[in-house]
C-alpha cells in the first residue's frame, strides 16, 4: 500500500495508479580510486593507509615497472606520484606516469618530491600537478590531504562530471 501525503491529507493509493510525484535528480556515484606510485615500501604503506581512513573505494600500489605499466590502462581519480624515490628500474617510468596521469582530466596528481629540490617543484607545477609535496609528511597530514581530495572530487562539477 502507497500513501501519498499532500498538505494535511493524505489518500491510500492504489498499488496499479500512477502517481505524479516530481522525479529526484540522482547523483552519479563518483568512483574513488587511487594509484600510488612509489619505490619506499614504507612510504607506499603509509599512502594505502590514508587513502583507506579517507574512504576512497580502492587503492592501487604497483610494486614493479610492469605492474605501474598496468596502471596505465584504467582510470584513477587521485594519483600520488613519489618521485624522490622512484619505482623500479628506470627513474624516468616514475615521471613518465606522472606526465600521462597530468594530462587526464578528471585526475588530481600529487607529486612528492625531494625536500629543497626547486627544480623538482617548478616541474610539478608546470606539470599541472594538484599538490606539491616537499618530502613526505606524517600519517594525519596524508589522511588529512586524501580527505580533501575525496571532498574537492565529490563537490567540483569539472570533476564529477569528468568521468
Amino acid at each position: 500500500m502507497m500513501v501519498a501525503a499532500v498538505g494535511i491529507t493524505s489518500d491510500v493509493v492504489p498499488p496499479d495508479a500512477e502517481i505524479g510525484l516530481p522525479l529526484r535528480t540522482v547523483r552519479r556515484t563518483a568512483l574513488l580510486e587511487c594509484l600510488v606510485v612509489s619505490g619506499d615500501p614504507d612510504r607506499r604503506r603509509r599512502f594505502e593507509a590514508a587513502v583507506d581512513l579517507a574512504g576512497w573505494l580502492e587503492c592501487a600500489t604497483p610494486e614493479t615497472s610492469s605492474e605501474l605499466r598496468g596502471a596505465l590502462d584504467r582510470d584513477f581519480q587521485l594519483v600520488i606520484v613519489d618521485v624522490a624515490a622512484p619505482l623500479g628500474e628506470r627513474v624516468n617510468d616514475t615521471v613518465e606516469i606522472a606526465e600521462e596521469f597530468a594530462a587526464r582530466p578528471g585526475t588530481l596528481l600529487v607529486i612528492c618530491g625531494s625536500e629543497d629540490d626547486v627544480d623538482e617543484e617548478l616541474w610539478a607545477r608546470q606539470l599541472g600537478a594538484w599538490l606539491y609535496l616537499p618530502g613526505v609528511c606524517d600519517g594525519d597530514s596524508l589522511t588529512s590531504l586524501c580527505v580533501e581530495a575525496r571532498r574537492l572530487r565529490d563537490s567540483a562539477p569539472a570533476f564529477a562530471g569528468a568521468r
